[in-house]
């Protein structure tokens, strides 16, 4: 009878244990509002491809160059491939003043003048805060189709302290500048650079 009694105690303890509760984050917009490139311009923004470690939903910080931390109890919202596709859209929404941004995928009927792929290799915490955006990205002509650009960026920003908001913050303000290397290939494309 002792000996279930002491089972029962070490079990009750065990479930007065908690984990801490966990936090979710999502990327935002963050370029800010330009004049209008063209009102009729119609891009779309994706597929979006992310790298095998970052397809997950937890937040991943690098430990050392070979080394990655991802974090429990500090996730994305949601599915990162697609908050990234959206906030990439906005971004260049933002940045060309042009309202016909669409991520991907949009109707099939729609007949793009412009569409950008991005393969993001990277995009993670170093340790001191150092965020890495490194993305090769493609412009496409829809109208005739043609590739008329491949380009490698790596981008990178810092964020203000180790918490993951300001990481998450961080790696938001990564993707506006790479909203706004892709805006001005595209007005550049269009003939407004």
């Amino acid at each position: 009878m002792r000996i279930l009694s002491l089972l029962l105690i070490l079990l009750l303890g065990g479930c007065a244990t908690q984990s801490p509760p966990a936090s979710f984050y999502v990327l935002s917009a963050r370029a800010e509002a330009v004049s209008p490139a063209s009102a009729d311009l119609l891009v779309g923004v994706g597929p979006v491809n992310l790298a095998d470690y970052l397809d997950r939903s937890q937040i991943v910080r690098r430990h050392t160059d070979v080394q990655l931390r991802m974090d429990e109890f500090n996730r994305w919202a949601g599915d990162l491939g697609k908050n990234i596709t959206t906030v990439l859209a906005e971004n260049l929404s933002r940045s060309l003043g042009s309202a016909g941004v669409l991520p991907y995928p949009w109707p099939s009927a729609l007949e793009l003048d412009y569409q950008v792929l991005v393969d993001i290799s990277r995009f993670d915490a170093e340790q001191g805060g150092l965020i890495v955006l490194e993305a090769q990205w493609q412009l496409l002509s829809k109208q005739p189709h043609k590739l008329l650009q491949v380009q490698r960026s790596h981008i990178e920003t810092r964020a203000v302290d180790a918490s993951h908001e300001a990481q998450v913050e961080a790696q938001s303000q990564a993707l506006a500048e790479l909203g706004r290397i892709i805006a001005a290939a595209i007005r550049a494309a269009a003939g407004d650079g």
